[in-house]
C-alpha cells in the first residue's frame, strides 16, 4: 500500500499549472491527494482526471476547519507545499501528517520582502513558527530552502527530492488529445498549414490589471508586426479584456470558456503572446513557446517554463515586483513595455518554431 501524499496549492491556476509534473510524478510513489481551490480543481480535473481532489472553502478559517476534519481523516502521511506561506503550514500541521514538508518563513524562501506590508507578513510566519516549535509540535518537520533566485518551479523540484523521487521537465507535461476547434479557426489553422506559415494565438487577458498590458498596444502589434507579416493569429477573447474586430483577413477570434477549450486551441497553434497569466503557463506546459508580458510580477520567478519563451518586461518602478499590490499612480511597470520591445521578442520565436 503507497503512503498518502496530500499537496497543498492553494494559490493561483498557473501557479497551479507548475505544480501538475510534481503531482503526476509523486503519484508512482503515492497515493496523492491535491487541496486547491475550486478553479483549481477544475483544472486539474481536466488534466489529470484520475488525482484526488479536495476543494478548499473560502477563507482560511473555513480552510483550517477542513483540515482538522476532511483532510485529517484522509489519515495523510505526508504534506507539501511549494509556497512560505504559514497559513498553509498552518493547514498541514492540522492535518497531522507525521511528514510536514515545506519552506519556512525564511527571507530566502519569501518573495517580495523589500516590499514593507511583505515584511510584515514574513515577520508574523516566523513568530508563529517560533510559538510552534516553542510548544513541541512545528508547523513543518522538514524544512527546505530555496535558492532565492531560482524559479519557483524548483521548488517542487526540491519536493520531489526530498520526497524520494526525480522531476523529469520536459514538456508537454501531460497527454492531450485535442477535439475539433470552432470552424473559423480550424479553417485558418489549416489554411495556413497548406502555405506552410506558423500559426500564432493571442490572449490579452489576466486574472488583474497590474498583469494586463493596455489593449490599444495589442491591437498594433496585431497590425505593425502580423498583419504586416502576413502571419495568422488567433485571438482568445476573454470576459477581462476585449480586443477589437480583427485587423486583417489572417486574424480570427474564439472564445474558449473551459480548460479544455483551451487547451485544445493551444495545442494546435505553434506560439502564444500573453501576460503573464494562466494561458502562458498552459502554453508552455504543452510545449507551445510563448512570449509574456509582464506587469507586477517578477519574470526571474515566475516566467513559463521552456527555453524558447521569451518575456517583455520594463523595470521601471521602484516597488517591483509589487505582488499584484500597485504602489504606484498607474501601472507604470505595463505602460513602459513598448510594442516594438513586444515585436522584437515575437521575431525571436518566430525563428525557434520549426
Amino acid at each position: 500500500m503507497k503512503p498518502r501524499l496530500l499537496v497543498l496549492e492553494l494559490h493561483h491556476l498557473g501557479d497551479a499549472v507548475l505544480a501538475i509534473p510534481f503531482l503526476r510524478e509523486a503519484a508512482e510513489k503515492y497515493d496523492v491527494a491535491a487541496y486547491v481551490t475550486p478553479s483549481t480543481a477544475g483544472m486539474l480535473r481536466t488534466f489529470l482526471p484520475g488525482l484526488q481532489i479536495f476543494e478548499a472553502a473560502e477563507g482560511w478559517k473555513a480552510r483550517w476547519q477542513q483540515c482538522r476534519t476532511q483532510l485529517r481523516a484522509w489519515e495523510p502521511d505526508a504534506t507539501a507545499s511549494a509556497w512560505s506561506d504559514t497559513r498553509v503550514h498552518i493547514a498541514a500541521r492540522l492535518t497531522r501528517a507525521r511528514r510536514r514538508i515545506g519552506f519556512p518563513a525564511s527571507k530566502a524562501n519569501y518573495y517580495a520582502t523589500h516590499l514593507a506590508w511583505r515584511l510584515r507578513r514574513l515577520w508574523a510566519g516566523q513568530l508563529f513558527e517560533f510559538a510552534a516549535l516553542f510548544v513541541g509540535d512545528p508547523l513543518l518537520t522538514e524544512n527546505v530552502f530555496r535558492d532565492p533566485e531560482s524559479r519557483h518551479l524548483e521548488n517542487w523540484v526540491q519536493l520531489a527530492k526530498r520526497l524520494g523521487f526525480s522531476l523529469p521537465l520536459k514538456a508537454p507535461w501531460f497527454p492531450w488529445k485535442p477535439s475539433s476547434l470552432p470552424a473559423g479557426a480550424q479553417a485558418l489553422i489549416t489554411k495556413a498549414r497548406a502555405t506552410g506559415k506558423p500559426v500564432w494565438a493571442l490572449h490579452a487577458g489576466g486574472r488583474l490589471p497590474t498583469k494586463r498590458w493596455p489593449v490599444k498596444r495589442y491591437v498594433a502589434v496585431l497590425q505593425d508586426f502580423f498583419a504586416a507579416r502576413g502571419l495568422p493569429v488567433i485571438i482568445i477573447q476573454g470576459p477581462d479584456t476585449t480586443i477589437p474586430m480583427p485587423q486583417a483577413p489572417d486574424q480570427a477570434v474564439v472564445e474558449t470558456p473551459s480548460h479544455r477549450e483551451l487547451a485544445d486551441l493551444l495545442s494546435n497553434v505553434d506560439c502564444l503572446l500573453a501576460n503573464d497569466s494562466y494561458s502562458g503557463h498552459l502554453a508552455a506546459a504543452l510545449g507551445k513557446p510563448v512570449v509574456t508580458i509582464f506587469g507586477s510580477g517578477n519574470p526571474a520567478w515566475f516566467a513559463p517554463f521552456g527555453d524558447r519563451n521569451r518575456v517583455v518586461w520594463k523595470d521601471t518602478c521602484p516597488y517591483h515586483p509589487c505582488i499584484d499590490r500597485c504602489q504606484m499612480p498607474s501601472y507604470v511597470c505595463l505602460a513602459g513595455v513598448s510594442e516594438s520591445a513586444v515585436i522584437s521578442a515575437l521575431s525571436e520565436i518566430g525563428g525557434t518554431t520549426s
